[in-house]
């Protein structure tokens, strides 16, 4: 069985054309071809199927090879085009090579068609791949614009986020109070209500905001334990648009230690995967179809997560080549055949495999199987664990550039402790360099006059002591440098927007 390779014929005598096809046999190749010697041929013989190699005549009655090249410019395919003409004329060749033709010789001298065409399928193999490669750093490099844009949003929105919540949880706090010592509490619960349902939603946005800052980082490839559910907790609510005209969720989720691996990049993998699920159903009659999500702890010492969806499913042409790199089965514009070939390859590179069963007419389940963690979890401290009575009234220094934020923290702080506020990381050093002690620090981690990250390290200089009593604000440590600071350093961050209660608990735990 010799090499395949698809020739189209641009030549008006048959005998000429065979002469071709038995050359290219002899070559070892094994010959499907097709001729043509007219524009309109030869247009919908481009439009039918793929071809590896265009052979042309130079001049015919009805046609040539310039015009024959002229088509297949027009219709952007990339294919070695070779004239073998009956007369070369030097002058002749020159300019067709410049045309865009790729070799020119004799009918009578096919010596070196077998040559030529074997160099032309190499270079027209690495056009293909070098075309292929520079269409995802044109991706790569716009996923990385959209993460940076998506991180800045994300960090944006927090601070004044931070602040509704604040207020709200405050609002609740002293007008249940206030009700209570009247007597109304019973009359004015509609309000409560209303309160509820508020921080409710801003709870909602918080979960969002998080889950966005998680999918915006898609290029950090830090590793270390992840916790699987949680991941996919956030991928099903980043995808949940997607899903909730299609399909019923059903979760299973079974007893399934950390992996070792980069939370975003996992979830980039699971984003992927649930959506492909989603977008396997036809819309409406949600009720009807289900994607199911199991994760388990497998007997080899891993953790399987299953994503399985009740569409079509795949024919076996299709499974073959599913994580081809630009191979897929959905619309120009609307797929880039990219994303199944690099979750393939972000899973190996954790040291995981991912698979997949589908047939026709039975849906189709991927299979994510990733190995345990080196070492334990690294979680906040929790919430019910924490002293929330302030043992004694202790002295409390905020520091950010929002006043908003400043105002929010010093009344949700102020009842149990006397709470100094300042925009200015300089003011604060100050007041510390001056003799003034504080309990706790509460410093924003990204300011525009000084970072916390430099407040800190002015601190180490003058006040050790004072320097391990800051407690991060973050709205999202977005810089290389910020995300390596606080890997870097023991002291506790606390992400915008915070909880109310758990920042007053986490400051009295702090005070002895």
């Amino acid at each position: 069985m010799g090499r395949p390779i698809r020739a189209l014929l641009v030549e008006d005598v048959e005998q000429d054309a065979l002469l071709i096809v038995r050359e290219l046999r002899r070559g070892g190749f094994e010959v499907a071809y097709e001729r043509v010697d007219t524009p309109e041929a030869m247009s919908a013989a481009l439009g039918s199927q793929p071809w590896d190699v265009v052979l042309s005549d130079y001049s015919m009655p009805r046609f040539s090879a310039p015009m024959a090249l002229r088509l297949m410019r027009d219709r952007n395919l990339d294919l070695p085009f070779i004239i073998v003409s009956g007369t070369v004329n030097e002058e002749v060749a020159v300019d067709a090579l410049r045309a865009g033709a790729h070799d020119f010789m004799a009918k009578g001298k096919l010596g070196r068609l077998l040559p030529a065409i074997e160099r032309e399928l190499r270079e027209a193999s690495l056009r293909a791949e070098q075309t292929k490669l520079k269409d995802q750093l044109v991706i790569s490099d716009r996923m990385a614009s959209m993460g940076t844009l998506a991180a800045g949003v994300a960090h944006e929105i927090n601070n004044p986020l931070a602040c509704v919540m604040g207020n709200l949880d405050l609002m609740a706090r002293d007008l249940l109070a206030r009700l209570e010592k009247l007597g109304l509490a019973v009359e004015f619960n509609d309000v409560r209500e209303e309160l509820d349902d508020a921080r409710a939603a801003a709870d909602r946005i918080r979960n969002i905001v998080r889950d966005l800052k998680m999918f915006s980082r898609p290029q950090e490839d830090k590793r270390g334990p992840v916790d699987v559910p949680r991941v996919m907790e956030s991928t099903l609510r980043m995808a949940w648009n997607e899903i909730r005209h299609r399909a019923r969720i059903v979760k299973s989720y079974g007893q399934a230690p950390p992996v070792q691996a980069s939370e975003s990049r996992l979830g980039q993998v699971f984003l992927n995967l649930v959506v492909n699920a989603a977008q396997a159903i036809e819309e409406g009659h949600a009720e009807d179809n289900e994607i199911r999500i199991s994760i388990s702890a497998a007997t080899n010492g891993c953790i399987v997560t299953e994503i399985a969806d009740t569409g079509p499913g795949m024919p076996p042409e299709v499974l073959e080549r599913l994580f081809t790199p630009f191979f897929t089965t959905k619309p120009a514009g609307v797929g880039t055949g990219l994303g199944l070939s690099i979750c393939h390859r972000i899973v190996t590179d954790f040291g995981g495999t991912i698979d997949v069963d589908s047939a026709l007419g039975r849906g189709t389940t991927f299979r994510v199987t990733l190995p345990l963690a080196t070492s334990e979890l690294s979680e906040e401290v929790p919430h019910a664990v924490l002293d929330r009575a302030a043992r004694r009234r202790g002295r409390i220094l905020v520091i950010d550039d929002d006043p908003m934020i400043a105002r929010v923290v010093k009344r949700t702080l102020s009842a149990d402790h006397e709470v100094v506020a300042t925009g200015r990381p300089t003011e604060a050093l100050e007041r510390v360099t001056s003799g003034e002690r504080f309990d706790v620090i509460l410093c924003d981690l990204m300011m525009p006059q000084m970072t916390g990250m430099e407040l800190h390290a002015e601190l180490r200089k003058v006040d050790p002591a004072h320097a391990n009593r800051v407690i991060f604000l973050t709205g999202g440590a977005f810089t290389p440098a910020a995300r390596a600071f606080l890997d870097e350093v023991p002291n506790q961050r606390v992400e915008k927007p915070f909880d109310s209660n758990y920042l007053r608990a986490l400051v009295n735990d702090r005070i002895k």
